[in-house]
């Protein structure tokens, strides 16, 4: 089977039938791809779309793996677990697909024996059709290189989902999500794999659209959430700090790739602060929060951003500027 394609399912009814039928289009046979999807304790009737969609297309294989709610990670490495395809595909249940994309994609990775392999995509909003480039691969030549070469030259995106990735080399490399971070997981995910990676490239391809849908975790203003997103956003400066220590001690490698992981660990802590001042976290939180960033050298921020954000760099580097501040927005409702 060539591909293994892994949804967490989590209050997506309304989109899960859309991405399934994005994944009907791929220039694969019925036998060679499977889709495994997770519901993590949903509470609409995604599962039950999944199984009337199964029914009515019996030459679908589609696996339904219903858990209870543990989070994208614990639900994306139940669906590892299942897999038995040659490369894995980590697809967000909102999301699209473009056609023969994943064909594509498996015959590049096969052709230049790759195990991670990066495509394009572009973010859209909720509502909004996609349309693709035309999917074409003649004369295509990758320039394949290690991960640790990959992230000095072009640093690496995010998500999952902009990646295909061979199943044997996250089995062998013991590489999975971490399950107790429910924000940036992906951040982590896809740093570890391309410092183990030895085989990695991009290829200009139209592959994919990342739906920006209002009421997810990123996006919603419910308070417990966005302390649920902060302290994901927490871990992950924890999990950089770890990263670039462990790579400091098994790698020759030129100091790019560090800088280019402490680039990312400060985007991080500078998003932070914003969601901090956007959702009027509670000022005794977040002073504990910068002393933790302190303690890791990950604050103050050092990152040179483009644009108005050096401008407001000193007020959020400055920490009692940075409370004042947030205690003012707090009461001034109205900012």
């Amino acid at each position: 089977m060539k591909f293994s394609i892994i949804i967490p399912l989590y209050n997506k009814e309304k989109y899960i039938e859309r991405c399934l039928e994005s994944l009907l289009d791929q220039g694969l046979k019925p036998d060679e791809y499977e889709v495994i999807i997770v519901d993590d304790g949903s509470k609409d009737s995604g599962a039950l779309v999944v199984k009337n969609y199964a029914k009515k297309n019996t030459f679908v294989n589609i696996k339904l793996i219903i858990q209870k709610n543990q989070g994208p990670s614990a639900a994306r490495n139940n669906g590892l677990i299942e897999a038995i395809g040659e490369y894995i595909y980590f697809l967000d249940a909102d999301d699209y697909l473009a056609p023969n994309a994943l064909k594509c994609l498996f015959n590049l990775s096969q052709q230049n024996n790759i195990e991670l392999l990066e495509f394009d995509s572009e973010y859209i909003n909720e509502g909004e059709q996609p349309n693709f480039s035309k999917l074409d691969t003649e004369n295509l030549a990758l320039h394949v290189t290690d991960g640790q070469d990959y992230i000095a030259e072009n640093g690496l995106r995010n998500s999952a989902c902009f990646y295909v990735i061979k199943r044997s080399f996250l089995l062998e490399s013991n590489i999975t999500f971490l399950e107790d971070m429910r924000a940036y997981e992906d951040m982590i995910f896809t740093s570890s794999v391309f410092l183990k990676a030895s085989s990695v490239s991009k290829v200009n391809l139209d592959a994919h659209r990342y739906v920006k849908v209002a009421g997810s975790i990123v996006t919603s203003k419910d308070s417990k959430k966005n302390l649920e997103f902060i302290q994901g956003m927490v871990k992950a400066v924890v999990e950089f700090n770890d990263l670039i220590k462990n790579y400091k001690n098994s790698s020759s490698k030129p100091t790019k790739v560090i800088n280019r992981l402490k680039d990312k660990q400060q985007a991080v802590v500078f998003a932070l602060i914003i969601r901090a001042y956007k959702y009027r976290l509670d000022p005794k939180v977040f002073n504990t929060i910068l002393d933790k960033m302190k303690t890791l050298e990950a604050y103050p921020i050092t990152l040179n951003m483009e644009g108005t954000n050096n401008y407001i760099r000193p007020f959020m580097n400055n920490k009692n500027c940075a409370l004042l501040g947030l205690k003012v927005m707090r009461t001034l409702k109205f900012l």
